[in-house]
This record gives C-alpha cells, structure tokens and sequence, in this order.
C-alpha cells in the first residue's frame, strides 16, 4: 500500500492523535519525564494501514492498544520532529494543525534540553495543558509541585 501526502493528512485529521504526558520519575534530575507521542489506533482488520503510515514516515512501532485495536506510535524526538516537519508542509485541515504546532513546540524545546530545567519544564507543562484537557488537572499539579519546590 502506498500514501500519498494528501491522503495522510486525510487520515491523521480524522484518526491521529499527538499527546504529550509527563509523569513522575524520580531517577531524573528534575523528577519528571515528559513523553511525547504520535499516535494512530486502528481496528486489527485495518492493521495494514498502520504498517503503511510506519514506511511512509520510515519510524516508530505497531502494537497491540486494546482488545482487537492496534496503534501506530512514534515516540522518538527525531522522528516526532520529521512528522511534525511533514504536517508542516503538509497542513491539517482541522483543529488537529494547532495540535500539532503546539506539539512541535514541546518536541523542539526537548530537542533543546529544556525538560531537563525546572523553567524549561513549566514551559512545556503551559503548552501541554493547552492540548491535552483530560490531562490538564494532573499537569496542575506537577505545575505546583515544581512552584513549591
């Protein structure tokens, strides 16, 4: 199976999801890890669709979601930024291209080091609450531990 850009951009506007989630790790300087991730979920039926988005963006994994659901992730800060630089040239059609763009912009202060700083990580925690709003009491409260300490 072979995609065309515009297909892709389709498919991801009604399907994709770009998420980021920071959770508690005590081994990191900080003690936090942030943990962006590219996401496509499918029915097993469809699973060939997932495999063809892993060779169009030549990166991440399918595995098994939940129950007869299977997702394409993508995980890695190089990869994330090349898909990021695709919807960029690429634009999404729905409210799915301000997702992105507010993604890119925690994968690039990533790729900077900025989750490794106390001011750098409330940054991304700022821009994370604005995407993600079933995460957004939880980011609160990782904001006011890193106030308070």
């Amino acid at each position: 199976m072979k995609l065309s850009p515009d297909w892709v951009v389709g498919f991801v506007d009604g399907e994709g999801c770009f998420h980021v989630s920071i959770q508690r790790h005590p081994s990191m300087a900080i003690g936090y890890q942030v943990l962006p991730e590219f996401v496509v979920v499918q029915h097993r039926r469809d699973i060939q669709v997932l495999y063809a988005l892993k060779r169009f963006f030549r990166c991440g994994v399918v595995r098994p979601n939940h129950e007869d659901r299977y997702a394409y992730r993508v995980r890695r800060l190089e990869c994330l930024e090349r898909i990021c630089d695709f919807f960029l040239q690429h634009p999404l059609k729905t409210r799915k291209n301000i997702e992105m763009r507010r993604f890119r912009k925690i994968v690039l202060l990533m790729k900077k080091g900025r989750h490794r700083t106390r001011e750098g990580l409330l940054e991304i925690i700022e821009i994370a609450a604005q995407m993600n709003s079933a995460n957004r009491p939880a980011l609160e409260q990782i904001r006011q531990e890193l106030l308070a300490g």
